[in-house]
C-alpha cells in the first residue's frame, strides 16, 4: 500500500459505493486531500476498503457529482477547491466527523437572511386570504410540543416554501425548495440533533406576522418577518449535547 494512503474502515451501510463515497467526501473536508491532490488509485482504494473496483468508481462518481474532484480518463481522480462544489455538498460540510461548523453555519445564515427577507416581502405583498389558514396550519405544527422536534421543524421549512409560492414568482418557488432539500439532508438533521434548538422559538413571531396580515398592516408584518429570519444561524445561546461537543478543527477522534 502507499504510504501516503489514509486508513478507512470497511464499509458497512447502504449500497457499498454510498458508504465509500461518504467517507472520502469527509476526507476531503478534513483537508486530508488538499485541493489539487489526486486520491489514490482505485486498486489501492479498493484494498483499503475492502471492496471490488466497481463500487470505488461508483463512490468516485458521487464525488465528481458534488463538484468535489475531477476525472480525466487515465489521469485519475483530482481533489478540486471547495469553493466549486456543488451546493448539495454544504450540509456535509456543517456537520460530518461528530463535528459542527458554527461559522459555517453563520456564513450560511448570512446568504440566507437577505434571500428569504425579499422572498418573504413579496409573499406579504402578494398574499390572499386564503394564505392565512396555511400559515396557520404549519404554525401549529411548530408549536405542537408532543410532535418529534424534527416534524416541528418541518413545517418550518414548509412555510418558507410557501412564502415563495405566495410570491408566486417561479424562480423563487424552484430556490425555495432546493432550500428545503438542502435542510433535510441527513447532516442537517444530525446538526439540529446536537444543537438541540426548540422549533417553538420562531412561534411568537409568526404569531405576530399572522396578526399583522390579517390585519392589513404589512409593513408591520414585513419588520416581524425580518425578525424571525434574524433567529436564522443565530447561536449566541446555543448549548450542544455535553457528551457530543463541537470539537476544533484538528482535534483527534
Amino acid at each position: 500500500m502507499a504510504a501516503s494512503l489514509i486508513p478507512f474502515r470497511a464499509p458497512a451501510r447502504r449500497r457499498l459505493h454510498e458508504d465509500v463515497a461518504d467517507q472520502l467526501r469527509d476526507a476531503i473536508l478534513d483537508g486530508r486531500f488538499p485541493a489539487g491532490t489526486k486520491l489514490p488509485p482505485e486498486r489501492e482504494l479498493a484494498i483499503e476498503f475492502r471492496v471490488n473496483r466497481t463500487s470505488v468508481r461508483e463512490a468516485i462518481k458521487v464525488l465528481e457529482g458534488l463538484g468535489l474532484v475531477t476525472v480525466r480518463q487515465g489521469d485519475g481522480a483530482t481533489v478540486r477547491p471547495l469553493v466549486e462544489a456543488s451546493l448539495e455538498i454544504l450540509g456535509p460540510m456543517i456537520f460530518h466527523g461528530g463535528r459542527i461548523d458554527l461559522a459555517l453555519v453563520a456564513e450560511m445564515a448570512e446568504v440566507m437572511r437577505p434571500l428569504l427577507l425579499e422572498m418573504g416581502r413579496l409573499a406579504i405583498e402578494r398574499c390572499r386570504p386564503e394564505d392565512l389558514a396555511t400559515i396557520r396550519r404549519f404554525r401549529d405544527v411548530a408549536a405542537d410540543e408532543t410532535l418529534e422536534r424534527e416534524e416541528r421543524y418541518a413545517a418550518i421549512h414548509e412555510l418558507f416554501v410557501l412564502l415563495a409560492d405566495m410570491a408566486r414568482n417561479r424562480v423563487w418557488q424552484i430556490l425555495a425548495r432546493r432550500i428545503r432539500a438542502l435542510f433535510r439532508q441527513e447532516p442537517l438533521r444530525a446538526a439540529r440533533q446536537r444543537l438541540r434548538r426548540d422549533p417553538g422559538r420562531f412561534v411568537p413571531l409568526i404569531d405576530t406576522c399572522l396578526a399583522a396580515l390579517a390585519a392589513g398592516r404589512k409593513r408591520v408584518a414585513i419588520a416581524n418577518l425580518q425578525q424571525l429570519i434574524g433567529l436564522l444561524g443565530d447561536f449566541s445561546d446555543v448549548a450542544l449535547e455535553p457528551s457530543k461537543r463541537q470539537q476544533p478543527k484538528g482535534a483527534s477522534r
